[in-house]
Protein backbone atom coordinates (compact mmCIF):
# COMPACT_ATOMS: atom_id res chain seq x y z
CA UNK A 1 0.00 0.00 0.00
CA UNK A 2 2.86 2.41 0.77
CA UNK A 3 4.11 1.87 -2.78
CA UNK A 4 0.86 3.45 -3.96
CA UNK A 5 0.14 6.08 -1.31
CA UNK A 6 3.54 6.76 0.20
CA UNK A 7 4.16 6.88 3.96
CA UNK A 8 1.79 9.03 6.04
CA UNK A 9 4.57 11.13 7.59
CA UNK A 10 7.83 12.39 6.16
CA UNK A 11 10.26 10.26 8.18
CA UNK A 12 13.19 12.49 7.23
CA UNK A 13 11.66 15.60 8.82
CA UNK A 14 12.28 14.52 12.38
CA UNK A 15 8.84 15.73 13.44
CA UNK A 16 8.11 15.62 17.17
CA UNK A 17 11.50 14.06 17.95
CA UNK A 18 13.31 16.99 16.34
CA UNK A 19 11.04 19.39 18.20
CA UNK A 20 11.80 17.57 21.45
CA UNK A 21 15.50 18.18 20.84
CA UNK A 22 14.82 21.91 20.34
CA UNK A 23 12.96 22.10 23.64
CA UNK A 24 15.93 20.58 25.47
CA UNK A 25 18.37 23.01 23.84
CA UNK A 26 16.32 26.19 24.24
CA UNK A 27 16.89 27.80 27.63
CA UNK A 28 14.60 30.50 29.00
CA UNK A 29 14.98 32.01 32.47
CA UNK A 30 17.90 29.70 33.17
CA UNK A 31 16.26 26.34 32.37
CA UNK A 32 15.33 24.28 29.31
CA UNK A 33 11.78 24.94 28.17
CA UNK A 34 11.00 21.20 28.11
CA UNK A 35 10.76 21.32 31.91
CA UNK A 36 7.44 23.17 31.55
CA UNK A 37 4.14 21.30 31.33
CA UNK A 38 2.91 23.95 28.90
CA UNK A 39 5.52 22.62 26.46
CA UNK A 40 5.39 18.93 27.45
CA UNK A 41 1.65 18.30 27.31
CA UNK A 42 0.87 19.58 23.79
CA UNK A 43 3.90 17.78 22.36
CA UNK A 44 2.97 14.55 24.13
CA UNK A 45 -0.58 14.85 22.77
CA UNK A 46 0.75 15.36 19.24
CA UNK A 47 3.02 12.33 19.60
CA UNK A 48 0.03 10.18 20.62
CA UNK A 49 -2.05 11.40 17.68
CA UNK A 50 0.79 10.65 15.26
CA UNK A 51 1.13 7.15 16.71
CA UNK A 52 -2.62 6.51 16.32
CA UNK A 53 -2.52 7.67 12.70
CA UNK A 54 0.48 5.47 11.99
CA UNK A 55 -1.20 2.41 13.51
CA UNK A 56 -4.36 2.97 11.47
CA UNK A 57 -2.19 3.30 8.37
CA UNK A 58 -0.60 -0.07 9.09
CA UNK A 59 -4.04 -1.60 9.63
CA UNK A 60 -5.23 -0.28 6.26
CA UNK A 61 -2.05 -1.54 4.61
CA UNK A 62 -2.46 -5.00 6.15
CA UNK A 63 -6.05 -5.23 4.90
CA UNK A 64 -4.96 -4.08 1.45
CA UNK A 65 -2.17 -6.66 1.35
CA UNK A 66 -4.71 -9.37 2.26
CA UNK A 67 -6.97 -8.28 -0.60
CA UNK A 68 -9.69 -7.20 1.84
CA UNK A 69 -11.68 -3.94 1.69
CA UNK A 70 -9.71 -1.15 3.36
CA UNK A 71 -11.43 2.07 2.27
CA UNK A 72 -12.75 2.87 5.72
CA UNK A 73 -9.39 2.29 7.39
CA UNK A 74 -7.44 4.14 4.68
CA UNK A 75 -9.73 7.16 4.90
CA UNK A 76 -9.54 7.10 8.68
CA UNK A 77 -5.74 6.93 8.54
CA UNK A 78 -5.65 9.77 6.02
CA UNK A 79 -7.83 11.98 8.21
CA UNK A 80 -5.95 11.17 11.43
CA UNK A 81 -2.58 11.73 9.77
CA UNK A 82 -3.64 15.03 8.20
CA UNK A 83 -5.02 16.50 11.40
CA UNK A 84 -2.07 15.20 13.44
CA UNK A 85 0.39 16.71 10.97
CA UNK A 86 -1.37 20.07 11.20
CA UNK A 87 -1.40 19.98 15.00
CA UNK A 88 2.28 18.97 15.08
CA UNK A 89 3.23 21.82 12.76
CA UNK A 90 1.09 24.30 14.71
CA UNK A 91 2.71 23.24 17.99
CA UNK A 92 6.15 23.49 16.39
CA UNK A 93 5.43 27.09 15.39
CA UNK A 94 4.18 27.89 18.90
CA UNK A 95 7.17 26.22 20.53
CA UNK A 96 9.66 28.01 18.27
CA UNK A 97 8.04 31.35 19.08
CA UNK A 98 9.18 34.09 16.70
CA UNK A 99 11.60 31.67 15.05
CA UNK A 100 8.57 29.62 13.96
CA UNK A 101 8.28 31.90 10.96
CA UNK A 102 11.98 32.01 10.15
CA UNK A 103 12.73 30.12 6.95
CA UNK A 104 15.99 28.73 8.35
CA UNK A 105 14.06 26.41 10.66
CA UNK A 106 11.65 25.01 8.03
CA UNK A 107 8.85 25.13 10.59
CA UNK A 108 6.94 27.75 8.63
CA UNK A 109 7.03 25.49 5.56
CA UNK A 110 5.79 22.48 7.52
CA UNK A 111 2.95 24.58 8.90
CA UNK A 112 2.03 25.98 5.49
CA UNK A 113 2.14 22.55 3.86
CA UNK A 114 0.15 20.88 6.65
CA UNK A 115 -2.94 22.86 5.64
CA UNK A 116 -2.96 20.99 2.31
CA UNK A 117 -3.93 17.84 4.22
CA UNK A 118 -7.44 19.24 4.63
CA UNK A 119 -8.09 19.84 0.94
CA UNK A 120 -5.92 17.55 -1.19
CA UNK A 121 -6.12 14.94 -2.50
CA UNK A 122 -9.46 14.41 -0.72
CA UNK A 123 -11.14 16.98 1.50
CA UNK A 124 -11.77 16.30 5.15
CA UNK A 125 -15.51 16.69 4.56
CA UNK A 126 -15.57 13.93 1.93
CA UNK A 127 -13.65 11.61 4.25
CA UNK A 128 -16.09 12.31 7.09
CA UNK A 129 -19.06 11.69 4.79
CA UNK A 130 -17.55 8.40 3.64
CA UNK A 131 -16.89 7.28 7.23
CA UNK A 132 -20.41 8.29 8.30
CA UNK A 133 -21.84 6.19 5.47
CA UNK A 134 -19.61 3.12 5.74
CA UNK A 135 -18.95 2.91 9.50
CA UNK A 136 -22.12 4.39 10.92
CA UNK A 137 -24.64 3.28 8.29
CA UNK A 138 -25.84 6.81 7.57
CA UNK A 139 -27.25 7.71 4.15
CA UNK A 140 -24.86 8.85 1.43
CA UNK A 141 -24.58 12.65 1.52
CA UNK A 142 -22.27 13.39 -1.38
Amino acid sequence: MFAILGPPFPKHSGGPVQLGRLTRERVVFGRPIDQNQAIQHPLAAVWMRLQAAELMTYKAAALYDQGRPCGLEANTARNLAGSAAYEAAFRAVRTHGGFGFAQEYHVERYFRESVLNFIAPVSEELILSYVAEKALGMPKSY
